[in-house]
């Protein structure tokens, strides 16, 4: 087949075109719409070096923010800004964590979020758990900042769940 009759170049074209998004890289910081950066704000220092993947995975956050009630928002952004205030360490940490949690047949992931309600709520009748209810959940060790939210990630709650 030659490709210099176009019959053959038009088909390959055509999937090149349509994979193009694939190979695309999220935006850097620059190039997010002003409605992005006021809700990824706290991630602006560091937005140019995170993953690809998470890039992505924070423009849906982004896209999906308008859309949820103002607790959720609120909590979108108190998440972000605890989540950009961690050590990179820490954030990878809790990236396996979750990859864990994750991979977990979901009658054992049931029942570790079973296990971290029941601690949440001992731990605000007890009066010594943060006032935010971001407790050190299963999985979660001491002094890494992000406890609950089980199944939402770092980022929120997805696909319009509260996370409650």
């Amino acid at each position: 087949m030659a490709v210099l009759n176009g019959r053959c170049f038009a088909p390959v074209l055509l999937l090149a075109l349509l994979a193009a998004p694939v190979w695309a890289d999220a935006p850097n910081w620059q190039g997010l719409s002003p409605a992005q950066k006021t809700v990824l704000a706290p991630l602006a220092g560091n937005w140019d070096s995170l993953p690809t993947q998470e890039r992505e995975r924070l423009l849906d956050v982004a896209a999906r923010y308008p859309k949820l009630v103002p607790e959720q928002q609120a909590r979108v952004r108190e998440r972000l800004g605890q989540w950009a205030a961690l050590r990179p360490e820490q954030q990878e940490r809790l990236r396996e964590n979750y990859r864990r949690f994750r991979d977990m047949p979901p009658e054992q992931r049931q029942q570790i979020i079973e296990r971290f309600r029941e601690h949440r709520q001992q731990m605000r009748g007890s009066g010594n758990g943060p006032g935010n209810g971001m407790g050190n959940g299963p999985g979660n060790g001491p002094g890494n900042g992000m406890g609950g939210g089980m199944g939402n990630g770092p980022y929120g709650p997805r696909n319009g769940q509260s996370g409650q």
